[in-house]
Parts: C-alpha cells; sequence; structure tokens
C-alpha cells in the first residue's frame, strides 16, 4: 500500500465518524456511561449513592491510544524495535499525564482538572532525554540508533491525531468551551452562527460553570478536533515520505499556534490574565521546537517502511500493551469526580 493510499483511507473512516460525533455528544445523555451504587443513603430508603463512569474518560482515553498507536506505527516504520518504542512511548506518557493535572492545578488553583496543551509541552521537553537514553540502551542491545527529529516528528504527529480524538471528550463534558456568539462581533457572529454549538444538561461543565447550557457558542472543540485530525494527516504523510523536518515543524508549530489563537475565542477559566499561561507556554514551545530543528540532525538518513510499520501493530504483544493502555487511561480519567449519582432500585413485577 502506498502512504498516500494509506492516508487517504484513514482520512475516509476518521471524517464520517467525527462529523457524527461533534453533532450528538453535546447532548445531555453523551456524559455518562454508567452509575456505580458505593454506599446506601442513609437517609433516603431504597437510594444509593454512585459514582458516575463517562464518555470523557472513554473517549480521553481512546485519543491517547489512538495516538500511542500512530506512534508505534511511525517509529515501527523506522525499525525501531517493540521494547524501544515502549519505553519512549511510556516514558513520555508518564511525564505528560502527571502534567496534565499538576499544571492546571498550578494556573487554574483546582484538584479536579487536566490540561492537554501542558502535557503536550512536557511531552516535547521529556523527549530528547528519552531519545538519548534509548540510544545509549541501543548501542549495547545491539539495536539501530534513531534521530532525534524523527523520533520528535512521529511524537507531535501522534499527538495532533491523538488530539483530534481526545477532544471529542471535551463536547461530551462541556469543557473547554467557546464564547456565546452574542459575544462575537458582526462578522465572527455570521461566521461561526452555521456551526454553533449548543449544550444540554445541568452537569455539563459548561452549564454549572457558566451557565451557558442551551445557548449557541463558538464550536471550538469541533473546529480544534477537524484541524488537528487534517494537519496531523498531512504532518504523517512528509513523515512517512522522510520529511521529517518539514513534518515535525508542520505539526508542532500548528499544535501550538492553534493553542495561543483557539484561547481567544474561548469562555471558560483558564487562569489569570489576558495572555494565559497556557499561550506563553505554547509561545514558548514554538521557538523551542524551532531551535531544536535548527541545532541537531534532521535523519535524512532514516527510511521509512509502511508495512513495516503497520506489521508491527499487529503483534499480541503490542495488542495487549494498547488494551491494558486504555484501560488504565480509562480509569483514570473516566471515574467522575466532579458529578455524582443518586440510584433506586426495584423489582418489575410483570417479569417474574
Amino acid at each position: 500500500m502506498s502512504n498516500g493510499l494509506f492516508i487517504l483511507i484513514l482520512g475516509l473512516v476518521l471524517h464520517p465518524l467525527l462529523l457524527r460525533a461533534y453533532k450528538i455528544l453535546p447532548r445531555e445523555k453523551w456524559q455518562i456511561i454508567a452509575a456505580i451504587p458505593t454506599t446506601k443513603a442513609a437517609t433516603l430508603d431504597g437510594c444509593w449513592h454512585g459514582t458516575n463512569v463517562t464518555y470523557y474518560g472513554a473517549l480521553l482515553a481512546s485519543g491517547s491510544l489512538f495516538g500511542a498507536m500512530v506512534f508505534f506505527l511511525l517509529l515501527g516504520a523506522l525499525g525501531l524495535p517493540m521494547w524501544g518504542i515502549i519505553g519512549l512511548l511510556l516514558g513520555v506518557m508518564g511525564c505528560s499525564v502527571a502534567a496534565a493535572k499538576l499544571i492546571a492545578m498550578a494556573v487554574e488553583k483546582k484538584r479536579n482538572t487536566f490540561t492537554v496543551g501542558g502535557a503536550a509541552i512536557i511531552g516535547l521537553l521529556s523527549m530528547p532525554p528519552a531519545v538519548a537514553a534509548y540510544n545509549g540502551l541501543a548501542s549495547q542491545w545491539d539495536a539501530p540508533p534513531v534521530s532525534l527529529i524523527p523520533v520528535m516528528g512521529a511524537l507531535v504527529v501522534a499527538y495532533l491525531l491523538g488530539e483530534g480524538i481526545g477532544r471529542l471528550a471535551c463536547l461530551s463534558f462541556g469543557c473547554c468551551y467557546g464564547k456565546p456568539l452574542s459575544e462575537l462581533g458582526p462578522k465572527a457572529r455570521w461566521l461561526f452562527a452555521p456551526f454553533s454549538t449548543t449544550f444540554h444538561g445541568s452537569t455539563k461543565k459548561i452549564s454549572y460553570a457558566s451557565g451557558l447550557a442551551g445557548v449557541g457558542v463558538v464550536p471550538i472543540q469541533a473546529i480544534t478536533s477537524l484541524l488537528s485530525v487534517n494537519i496531523g494527516l498531512v504532518a504523517m504523510y512528509l513523515f512517512l515520505e522522510g520529511a521529517f523536518r518539514a513534518s515535525f515543524l508542520l505539526a508542532a508549530l500548528f499544535a501550538l499556534g492553534w493553542r495561543i489563537l483557539s484561547e481567544y475565542f474561548r469562555a471558560d477559566y483558564r487562569g489569570e490574565g489576558k495572555f494565559s499561561a497556557y499561550q506563553r507556554m505554547a509561545l514558548a514551545g514554538m521557538g523551542y521546537c524551532l531551535l531544536l530543528s535548527l541545532s541537531v540532525g534532521t535523519g535524512a538518513d532514516s527510511q521509512t517502511n509502511l508495512g513495516v510499520g503497520l506489521a508491527s501493530l499487529w503483534n499480541p504483544a503490542a495488542l495487549l500493551f494498547f488494551q491494558t493502555l486504555w484501560l488504565l487511561l480509562f480509569i483514570y480519567t473516566g471515574v467522575s469526580s466532579v458529578t455524582g449519582a443518586m440510584l433506586t432500585f426495584h423489582v418489575r413485577g410483570e417479569k417474574i
């Protein structure tokens, strides 16, 4: 299969799913997957307190898994052994997942929140030492070394495509929401009105944090998702064709630049100041990526093989790793700490 045909097929699969998700996920029923009874209510006869399991966690875990599979595919296409790919992936994801919560707590002063932008910055910073560690082990274990820029390119391509799927979680939970159309100027209102998003349900974040349930807002989550997937697919094609520096810069500069621009259309709280801490981090990240691309080798001698990359995915060890990764991420992000449930149970007499 040619690189171009592979990207085309991937795009044809993803786009209908995304467009459908943009329409249905803001509805009230698409927030809670299940409620698990935990303790019996002392004051209400027959009622139980419950813990909610959310689509937010399922979608975020799925986006992260998709990004991990893309990273696995691209590095597999470069010929890296499975142990090296998994090691790089776990090292960077471990730092990023921890940072997603810690940075959000520091900036927003809230415990139960995450930041994808902060996690991305930590991922970019942690990859160079991870590659150095891999190359050190590779020289001892007779494995092929790898240049930094191709790995960084694989990382940001995987991030963009994972972001495209994972941003659907925000539509389900009602977070990272856009400004009401009524707050925009006439031209911007005319531009966004046909595509505006309206959230429903009192447990959506947009409802309890800003009182904007039932109000048309800028569809910033959907725009971010669609742009991320399309730019990610282009960058993925460049990577598979061996244009590693172009792939890295396109994906990284778009992801970070869009973070800066998109915040001007968002209404959720992102810390103090007109130019937020996340925007400052993104601007610094753009400078870091430009400096990195000019100061290290491009890996021009590296060759990609899509068939080898696809074969690396279809491996029992890799499949088990992906299943475990999804489950752990789902448990970590899917058990809601900001919503609760009251449950009652009864016997259906007509079924006896």
